[in-house]
């Protein structure tokens, strides 16, 4: 059984930020990665280090060396979609975030076709409103393949369970390889990222059009 946890790096709204990085781990055996969290709190406090989250943003050079390789130990399995928004300035709705999301994870149901069934997947909370959740929700189900099988989608504030933040961390290391800032984290985890597609957000929706023309033709069909 398979437990995804999903973040994203970058933001949409702002057309400063070229990219964006949704990023996902699959996490076979939840106890590991809450080894893995011990780990770098027990490290962090031996060092006298207090930090506001395990985030990759507040973590010094050392800490995100310690927590990337743990997550290489583990053998944690990284799925990766970068976005170009070419200079776009892209409103951070339930919709255009489901958007991103399907792709990332019809990507990871290609992988794990007929070898896993995945549990759950647990997302950063993007959307504090439960209304827009539950759009969110539903339009993820819409989009993604039918031959996926999950029990439930989380939204899990990273301050409450930081278990999340793993995908933060694989996130944060991406985007600094395609930003150009640094790219030694992401060679910390290059042996682990299974898939890292990369397209531009015009596609995404262009793809998005396409496919709803389609159902809309398959149930309307002209006589």
């Amino acid at each position: 059984m398979l437990n995804i946890f999903i973040d994203e790096s970058g933001t949409l709204p702002d057309p400063k930020d070229k990219f964006i990085v949704v990023s996902a781990v699959s996490v076979r055996k939840i106890k590991e990665a809450k080894n893995l969290m011990s780990r770098i709190l027990a490290s962090l406090r031996q060092r006298k280090i207090k930090i506001k989250e395990l985030k990759f943003y507040y973590a010094g050079q050392r800490t995100k060396r310690q927590f990337l390789s743990g997550i290489v130990s583990s053998d944690f399995e990284i799925f990766a979609l970068i976005v170009d928004k070419r200079g776009r300035k892209i409103a951070d709705t339930p919709d255009n975030f489901a958007l991103l999301v399907a792709e990332l994870v019809n990507e990871i149901n290609l992988w794990y076709k007929t070898k896993e069934v995945i549990m759950t997947i647990t997302i950063d909370r993007h959307f504090h409103r439960k209304i827009d959740q539950e759009q969110f929700n539903k339009l993820l189900r819409k989009r993604i393949n039918s031959s996926l099988r999950y029990k439930k989608v989380f939204h899990i504030d990273s301050q409450q369970n930081a278990l999340v933040n793993i995908a933060d961390m694989v996130g944060g290391a991406i985007l600094w390889k395609y930003t150009g800032k640094d790219r030694q984290f992401y060679d910390l985890i290059k042996e682990n990222i299974i898939t890292e597609k990369l397209v531009s957000w015009p596609e995404i929706k262009r793809k998005s059009l396409n496919k709803k023309t389609h159902l809309n033709r398959c149930m309307h069909p002209s006589k």
